[in-house]
């Protein structure tokens, strides 16, 4: 009796745990093998408008043009209080269901994923959308506790980036931009072990960084220094010495964090830049290439959103210029 029991239950439990096997979630995988160049595309709304806000949204376009990863994810608003929200329509219920549609979408094209969190204030909350980002007042930003509740977003989205598994997470866009240097540096610095407590891939300090200040900030125990560079509506005039110079500050800002690695993290031609012709543009993009070939360990370029009122599909010459780039000599 108490055999036919043992077997009964044993039976049982064998049931129970291939139920659960069935259920357990599948995940996609990411692609295989180590990048020696990340090749890729910044695309600061492809989180919100996956399918035809960017032109490079297109993931076989992408794949033909040589991007083994591209950078995106969502906005989190935060008001003067320090309040936050994700911007509508998403909310903590239904951001990780996005994510999940866009990982599939890139990792089954073998492109990897920078998960970026972009930071949007408002002194109140609005129902608007769209936009530059925009400082915080340096009052505002540099009050005590202001980041507390982002700095929860930061730890949520951080644990997604690990269950998807994603090549790079960086917990703000461009906080020395957001927040001014030196808030950024302390925040940096707080944040990163909450982000390591969950998080085992690269985490990349996605600054602007080529403003003309010196500010200092303390890169230490980062993965990568990412910065972003563009003539903007300087003319191009210039802007050769200005790429070396800003390189040259970021590199030795990395030797000196032991940071191991520095990323273009967004470049190509935005604000004033964009009515350049695409020769112009051309030329802007290839003074980054040549500038950094050899010295940066990726090179991501800018993919502006439609309402900027040009597209890279529209400038056929600079998307072949990209393309070489990025399958030829990177």
């Amino acid at each position: 009796m108490k055999t036919k029991i043992l077997i009964t239950l044993l039976i049982l439990g064998t049931f129970l745990f291939s139920g659960c096997i069935k259920k357990q979630e599948v995940l996609p995988q990411p692609p295989s093998g180590k990048i020696s160049v990340y090749k890729g595309f910044w695309m600061p709304v492809a989180f919100y408008y996956p399918h035809d806000n960017h032109s490079m949204t297109d993931e076989q376009l992408a794949k033909d043009v040589g991007v083994n990863i591209v950078g995106l994810g969502p906005t989190v608003k935060i008001n003067a209080n320090g309040e936050v929200k994700y911007a509508e329509p998403f909310s903590s219920d239904n951001v990780e269901g996005q994510l999940a549609v866009l990982v599939k979408k890139y990792y089954e094209a073998g492109i990897r994923i920078h998960l970026v969190i972009e930071l949007f204030y408002e002194e109140k909350f609005t129902q608007r959308g769209g936009g530059e980002p925009q400082p915080i007042p340096m009052a505002v930003a540099a009050k005590q506790g202001f980041l507390d509740k982002y700095n929860l977003i930061v730890e949520d989205v951080s644990r997604l980036a690990e269950k998807y598994q994603v090549e790079m997470f960086s917990p703000m866009n461009e906080p020395d931009y957001k927040i001014g240097a030196k808030t950024s540096s302390e925040w940096g610095q707080k944040i990163l072990p909450i982000v390591r407590k969950n998080y085992n891939g690269k985490v990349v300090f996605k600054g602007s960084l080529a403003h003309d200040s010196e500010d200092d900030i303390n890169f230490k125990g980062y993965d990568s220094i990412g910065f972003s560079i563009s003539p903007e509506g300087r003319g191009i005039e210039g802007y050769e010495q200005r790429a070396v110079s800003v390189m040259q500050k970021i590199l030795g800002w990395a030797e000196r964090d032991n940071v191991p690695e520095v990323i273009v993290t967004e470049f190509g031609v935005w604000g004033g830049a964009s009515g350049f012709d695409e020769d112009t543009k051309i030329t802007a993009h290839k003074i980054i290439f040549e500038q950094g070939q050899g010295k940066l360990k990726g090179f991501i370029v800018f993919d502006p959103p439609s309402d900027q009122g040009w597209s890279l599909k529209q400038n056929p010459k600079l998307l072949e210029e990209i393309k070489i780039w990025f399958k030829e000599k990177l």
